[in-house]
């Protein structure tokens, strides 16, 4: 019997909701700023309502720039690409599994924001993966791990931010994609901490962060976007772009910094402000 028992707490590790995750209620986020008219309540569009012209392209903008489409050819290239990789590399087959899961839930994504789309009417025409750093190419398993701890850290901020949205489908699952993509950080931040533990590992990361740590901050965006503005004032986001970055910063640097890693500069080799 106690075999069968830790056989199945084994299973139970392998699972992505299983790791530690990252906190989402440590990062230190600013009062949302007063500076729009409010023009659409939590919840207020349900699936089928007439949207008015400006909120449908806003939306529509915001799903397509989540870049987590399974109609998006590159998207889907992007993951396999990243399965290819840990097939490689993978250092055990536990976290083989976990890649795999990983694989399962980020094409799940794709499948509920694509959906999201077809609710709307929209068209998948000419595809493109709107965050640069999706466009990175991630050859090696370190890669791999920067790249979730960092970028689904951003995905989660990103969801958190359509906890209450205005349009009822998006705010209806959001609760599974923001469990999801802080089990998938955790999972990169664990990978991490296992690399930079040979001396080796950790000069590479340390060289890595030079590429990485500017194209996650680039992922909330200019600071000062007006388009920012309209998403607020309709309900569809909370925060500013800057705020969010901010936040990002004052929460992840420690980490990166219990690892025995420096953060680059935070201004360096970006590309918006």
């Amino acid at each position: 019997m106690s075999a069968v028992l830790n056989n199945q707490q084994e299973d139970s590790n392998v699972r992505i909701d299983a790791l530690p995750a990252i906190d989402y209620d440590s990062i230190p986020l600013a009062d949302p700023p007063r500076d729009v008219e409010i023009l659409a309540q939590p919840r207020q569009f349900k699936l089928g309502d007439a949207l008015p012209d400006e909120y449908r392209d806003l939306l529509v903008k915001l799903i397509y720039n989540h870049a987590e489409i399974l109609d998006s050819k590159p998207y889907r290239d992007m993951i396999d690409s990243q399965w290819e990789v840990a097939k490689r590399e993978a250092p055990t087959l536990k976290d083989l599994a976990m890649m795999a899961r990983f694989n399962y839930e980020e094409f799940n994504h794709g499948y509920i924001f694509s959906n999201l789309l077809r609710g709307m009417g929209a068209k998948f025409e000419k595809f493109e993966l709107r965050q640069y750093l999706f466009e990175h190419p991630k050859q090696t398993w370190l890669d791999l791990a920067i790249h979730h701890f960092l970028a689904s850290k951003v995905g989660v901020m990103q969801a958190a931010e359509w906890m209450d949205s205005s349009y009822a489908p998006l705010a209806d699952v959001v609760p599974r994609v923001f469990r999801e993509e802080r089990g998938h950080a955790g999972m990169g931040y664990m990978h991490l901490a296992e690399i930079v533990r040979d001396p080796a590992g950790k000069a590479q990361a340390q060289e890595k962060l030079k590429v990485w740590w500017p194209m996650a901050l680039d992922m909330f965006g200019n600071t000062d976007s007006q388009r920012n503005k309209r998403y607020r004032a309709w309900g569809l986001k909370v925060h500013t772009n800057g705020q969010l970055r901010d936040a990002f910063i004052a929460n992840t640097v420690p980490q990166i910094e219990a690892l025995g890693l420096t953060v680059p500069d935070h201004n360096a080799n970006r590309r918006y402000h």
